[in-house]
């Protein structure tokens, strides 16, 4: 489910280490051409050069690109920096306007970065963060609080839009007053500056010639006032995350109504648990779970054995040993006799996380919508000031 998500922030644990004192550099803005026709796509590389032309290891930063054109349209985009490069592909759709485009770039020394604060905090130590994208990743950390009531969380990477849910910790249910803001959509002061132009349609002679010289590009083009971002949503529903998605997607016989529903999705203790064996030791009256070894005798039921199912499909108990825990949703357990188990012994359902959780978001969460960075490879609007 989050394997994406995990994996682009992998690649930023391996990035080097950004050197305290670094000379400053230049950006080299390179484009597959300055010429184009509705229809072709853009690509843009961008690194972070010496004066000698070596690429600088400017690890963990933003590349803040502006597209602006002669009727004065503007739009932003911005791509993280990993190792002194960023690039990305532009599509040019048949409906932007013919004519002479600027692209402007700008280097930030920061990546994403989260600064907030608890309003009449009580010493509560640290909260759980949650966040949320669109293509239904996920990932949540807890996040130290200062006695002051101030906290931060860096160095996540996604595209898009993101929602950010903030909850108490050790079982507090109680909702939150936070104000935050993101450092990307704060002022800053750019590393470095570049501009570069290209052509839509067929350009004059004169213009044509202009293309390959350079653009002079101000800092004072990339300031930002920044804002705090507002609470979009505080989700007080009646109805627990299990209970949503016990009601979108068990289905038949699983829906006895005798089970016990686990909610693993809201769950942050239960990450800890090496498979869910360890996880439902204890937690079920009359199910023993025995460590010898993942074959018939690893879970019974009353002197019965157990039958597992995975989205409601028959599975080995080596099966269910395997499955990650950041994978599951909810667990169910029936005891005996259980109409699906054959023999009437007791049955353990797993069901695994769907995508798009955000609607099961666990109650009292204050949730803000983030930006992130912008798509790899992706339209451009002229109609939007953001991408």
């Amino acid at each position: 489910m989050k394997n994406r998500l995990l994996s682009l922030f992998t690649c930023l644990l391996l990035a080097v280490a950004v050197q305290a004192q670094q000379a400053k550099g230049q950006l080299d803005i390179q484009l597959n051409k300055n010429i184009f026709q509705p229809g072709d796509s853009l690509f843009v590389r961008v690194d972070y050069k010496d004066g000698g032309g070596q690429i600088l290891n400017q690890s963990l930063a933003t590349l803040e690109l502006m597209v602006e054109n002669e009727q004065g349209l503007r739009t932003r985009l911005r791509w993280p920096v990993i190792n002194g490069q960023a690039s990305g592909a532009l599509y040019l759709p048949d409906s932007l306007p013919r004519g002479k485009y600027t692209l402007l770039a700008g280097l930030q020394q920061r990546f994403f970065e989260v600064i907030g604060k608890i309003q009449d905090a009580k010493n509560s130590g640290s909260i759980q963060a949650m966040l949320l994208t669109k293509t239904g990743d996920w990932d949540e950390q807890e996040v130290p609080v200062a006695s002051d009531g101030t906290f931060a969380i860096r160095n996540w990477l996604f595209e898009d839009n993101a929602l950010l849910a903030f909850s108490g910790t050790n079982n507090n249910n109680q909702p939150l007053n936070i104000s935050i803001s993101t450092q990307l959509d704060s002022s800053y002061a750019p590393l470095a500056v570049a501009g570069r132009a290209f052509y839509i349609g067929n350009p004059p002679s004169a213009v044509r010639q202009t293309l390959n010289q350079p653009v002079e590009t101000s800092e004072a083009a990339f300031a930002d006032q920044g804002s705090v971002l507002p609470a979009v949503l505080v989700r007080t529903t009646a109805k627990s995350p299990a209970q949503q998605f016990n009601e979108e997607y068990v289905s038949g016989l699983f829906r006895s109504g005798d089970e016990r529903i686990f909610s693993i999705m809201d769950d942050p203790s239960a990450l800890s648990a090496p498979n869910i064996f360890s996880f439902l030791q204890g937690r079920v009256a009359g199910l023993q779970i025995t460590q010898a070894g993942f074959n018939e005798g690893m879970a019974r039921w009353r002197g019965s054995r157990v039958t597992f199912f995975l989205d409601e499909v028959r599975v080995s108990a080596q099966q269910v040993a395997n499955i990650p825990m950041t994978d599951i949703a909810i667990v169910k357990a029936y005891p005996p006799p259980f109409f699906g188990a054959p023999g009437g012994g007791g049955g353990i359902a797993i069901y695994t996380r769907r995508g798009g959780e955000a609607k099961y978001l666990p109650a009292n969460r204050q949730v803000f919508q983030v930006r992130g960075f912008t798509l790899a490879a992706t339209a451009l609007n002229m109609n939007k000031l953001s991408m």
